[in-house]
C-alpha cells in the first residue's frame, strides 16, 4: 500500500517549519528537513561541513566548489549543490517508500512525482510585512535587516526550486493547497493539512 507523504514548500518566515512539526505531532508521523543533509552525507560518505552551505541552494555557474570525495554514489567533479541534491533525492525516495512522513523543502514534491506514493503538496506563504515582523521578533533584528533576510532567503529558495524542477516556485497550479498563515494562523493551517492528509 502506498505511503502518504506531505511535501511542504514555504516562503521564508511564513511558518512552514512550525506547521510541519505541529502537523507531524498530530498525525504521529516524522518530519524530514535539516536531517536530510545528514542522511545524504552519510549515504555518499561526504563531509557534512563541506556540504551544509550547499543545502537548498542552486549552483552559481560563476562560483562553485566541486566534490572530489565520497563513495561510488557520488558523481565526482560536480558542484557541491548538485551532488547534495542527488544524494538528498535518493534519501527522500527511500524514506517515502518506507513510511508516512512530511518533507520540508528540498524539492520533495518534484523528486517524488513518479514514485508510488499518495502525496499532498502544500505551499505555505504569508504577506511579506507579516514575515518581516515575525523575523524581527524571532531573531531580534531591525526592520531593515529582517526585510533583507526575508527577501534574500525567498530569492534563494525560488532559485533553488526552479533550477532543479523547471517549475515556478509558489505557482498555485503545482500544489494541492496554498495556505496563507497571515490569514489562517498556524492552528487552522495544521487542521486543514491534517484533514486533507487523512482524506488521501
Amino acid at each position: 500500500m502506498a505511503n502518504k507523504i506531505i511535501c511542504i514548500a514555504r516562503e521564508f518566515g511564513s511558518g512552514g517549519h512550525e506547521i510541519a512539526v505541529r502537523t507531524a505531532g498530530k498525525l504521529g508521523i516524522r518530519v524530514y528537513e535539516k536531517d536530510l543533509l545528514h542522511l545524504a552525507c552519510k549515504y555518499g560518505e561526504v563531509s557534512e561541513k563541506m556540504m551544509e552551505s550547499a543545502d537548498e541552494t542552486a549552483t552559481n555557474p560563476y562560483l562553485f566548489r566541486t566534490v572530489h570525495e565520497g563513495n561510488y554514489h557520488v558523481a565526482r567533479g560536480l558542484p557541491t549543490s548538485e551532488v547534495l541534491f542527488e544524494l538528498q533525492s535518493h534519501e527522500i525516495r527511500k524514506i517515502a517508500q518506507q513510511e508516512n512522513c512530511i518533507f520540508v523543502g528540498r524539492c520533495a514534491d518534484f523528486v517524488l512525482r513518479e514514485e508510488d506514493v499518495k502525496m499532498l503538496k502544500v505551499f505555505v506563504r504569508a504577506p511579506i510585512e507579516w514575515r518581516i515582523k515575525r523575523k524581527m521578533q524571532q531573531e531580534h533584528l531591525s526592520p531593515e535587516k529582517a526585510a533583507h533576510l526575508v527577501r534574500k532567503m525567498d530569492k534563494r529558495r525560488k532559485k533553488y526550486y526552479e533550477f532543479y524542477t523547471g517549475q515556478t516556485w509558489g505557482e498555485p497550479g503545482y500544489y494541492d493547497i496554498c495556505i496563507d498563515t497571515g490569514i489562517t494562523g498556524f492552528e487552522q493551517a495544521v487542521t486543514t493539512i491534517c484533514f486533507l492528509y487523512n482524506a488521501l
